[in-house]
């Protein structure tokens, strides 16, 4: 066999099959690789998009509870510093109304949540976004925190001194019926000494001043929200 160099070809032949077998092996586990490292990558994008969509909403949600917020700021400020003296009792019903309702912004964080929770928060590839992503519920809930402080005080000081100083008939309040001519007149005044007095402005005034923590936190969550949706645009779109 030496002689004839059959042993030199059997090995040849072996180290060639050898050669395609492990190249073989080779290629599937790369093939595997670009296949998982695929999965990742549709799996990344479905939860950028997930967030995109979540954000999106909440930014909406946002945006009216702190349009509401700017409303009674300006009612407040209208009772305190000017004249309504000549404004009817169905305007001065409503300009109340503004000034006691709070407004409370109540995100959706279901899929924030869940990508948490679940650790997908992990394949975003983006470490600038990701941590992002992590602390905008912080930002959320610091917010939301100065949104109760003042709910908290308005239901102590504002809406206590409403019940206790206005004696209007709930049926006129519910719009069911009109005032008849002498509650028109008794309502409006009793209006203007309420709304005008020293306590009543005591309380705009501490109120006013809480609120300022709303406006300060809300501008920056609303810069947040919307630079933070600006670069998810951008990661999806990569």
């Amino acid at each position: 066999m030496i002689a004839s160099g059959k042993v030199i070809k059997f090995l040849r032949y072996a180290v060639a099959e050898i050669f395609l077998l492990v190249v073989g092996i080779l290629i599937a586990l790369q093939i595997n690789n670009w296949n998982e490292n695929l999965q990742v990558k549709r799996e990344e994008h479905k939860t950028l998009k997930s967030l995109q969509e979540s954000i999106k909403n909440n930014i909406v949600e946002f945006d009216t509870i702190f349009d509401a917020q700017i409303l009674r700021s300006q009612s407040i400020k209208e009772a305190l510093l000017t004249d309504i003296s000549e404004k009817s009792s169905y305007y001065l019903d409503s300009l109340v109304r503004r000034i006691v309702s709070t407004h409370t912004f109540d995100p959706s964080s279901g899929v924030y949540y869940s990508i948490i929770n679940s650790g997908k928060l992990e394949l975003i590839s983006n470490d600038t976004l990701k941590a992002r992503i992590s602390r905008l519920y912080d930002l959320v809930r610091d917010y939301q925190e100065s949104e109760d402080e003042v709910t908290a005080y308005t239901e102590v000081h504002l809406e206590q001194y409403f019940i206790e100083n206005y004696s209007i008939d709930p049926m006129v309040l519910a719009g069911v019926r009109k005032r008849t001519a002498q509650e028109e007149q008794n309502d409006k005044a009793n209006y203007v000494k309420n709304i005008t007095s020293q306590k009543a402005k005591n309380v705009y005034i501490l109120l006013l001043k809480k609120m300022e923590n709303i406006f300060t936190k809300g501008q920056n969550l609303d810069l947040e929200y919307n630079s933070l949706l600006n670069q998810l645009e951008t990661e999806i779109l990569k």
